[in-house]
C-alpha cells in the first residue's frame, strides 16, 4: 500500500482470474464513444455500454472486491460510487483534466466526486503508451500498473492518459462521495484506523485498539455527512 499526497495504491484488488473474467465480459460488449460522458476536444476513448447485463454483472464484482478492502474503505468512506469500464485502442488519448465535481446520469441522480480511482485490467506489457499521469503536489507521477491494481486520488487533481501506441488498455475507472467531505478529516480517520488494524495484528491482547475505535467513532459521529 502507498499513500502519496493523499492517494492510494493497492495491488491485486482483483485476482488474475477475476480480471480475465472481466476482460471476456469486455471483449464481448458493445461500447459508446467516450465523449457522451466527458469533452469532446479532451477524451478520445470508448466506454462500455452501462445498461449491457453482462457489464453490470462486471461492475457488481469489480465493486464487491474494492468494499472487501479494509484499506480502501478506511481510506475513501465511501458513501456513493459510480463505476464504469473503458477502453483506448492505438491512437486514442485522455488530455489533462480535472474530473467534474457531480458525476451521474443526472443533477438528480448525481454524487459529489470527491474522489477518483482506476483499476487497472491490462498488464503494463500488453499494451505502450497509455500511462496514467497524474498532476501531484510533489510533481508529475507516471504510473503504469499491473492488472488487478488499484489507485485512489482526490478529484480535484488534473490527470490524464498518454495516446496508447500499441495494443490495447482497459480499466475500471469511477468516481467516489466520501461520508467525509474534508480532505483532512479523511486523511485523520484513515490514519487513526490504519493504526488501530496495526495494534489489533500486533498486540491482540491490548485495550488500545477499542480505545483507537472509540476515538475513531466519536471523530465519525461529529464530521461525517449521512
Amino acid at each position: 500500500m502507498l499513500r502519496l499526497a493523499m492517494m492510494l495504491q493497492l495491488d491485486d484488488v482483483l485476482t488474475k482470474a477475476e480480471v480475465a473474467r472481466v476482460r471476456e465480459t469486455l471483449a464481448r460488449a458493445p461500447y459508446e464513444s467516450g465523449t457522451v460522458s466527458g469533452k469532446k476536444a479532451l477524451k478520445n476513448n470508448l466506454q462500455a455500454d452501462k445498461s449491457n447485463p453482462e457489464v453490470q454483472v462486471a461492475t457488481r464484482a469489480v465493486l464487491n472486491r474494492m468494499f472487501a478492502r479494509p484499506e480502501f474503505t478506511g481510506f475513501a468512506m465511501p458513501k456513493n460510487c459510480i463505476l464504469m469500464f473503458n477502453r483506448y485502442d492505438v491512437g486514442m488519448t485522455y488530455k489533462d483534466h480535472m474530473d467534474a465535481a457531480l458525476m451521474g446520469p443526472s443533477q438528480a441522480q448525481a454524487l459529489r466526486a470527491d474522489l477518483s480511482f482506476t483499476v487497472f485490467l491490462t498488464e503494463p506489457e500488453e499494451y505502450e503508451g497509455g500511462e496514467f499521469v497524474l498532476q501531484s503536489p510533489f510533481g508529475e507521477q507516471r504510473i503504469k500498473k499491473p492488472a488487478g491494481s488499484f489507485m485512489c486520488y482526490p478529484s480535484d487533481m488534473l490527470h490524464r492518459v498518454d495516446p496508447v501506441t500499441g495494443g490495447t488498455r482497459w480499466a475500471a475507472v469511477g468516481w467516489i462521495q466520501s461520508f467525509l467531505r474534508d480532505p483532512r478529516q479523511r486523511a485523520t480517520i484513515a490514519h487513526l484506523e490504519d493504526l488501530r488494524r496495526r495494534l489489533v495484528r500486533d498486540f491482540p491482547e491490548s485495550e488500545y485498539p477499542e480505545e483507537f475505535a472509540e476515538i475513531h467513532q466519536n471523530l465519525l459521529r461529529m464530521w461525517a455527512e449521512v
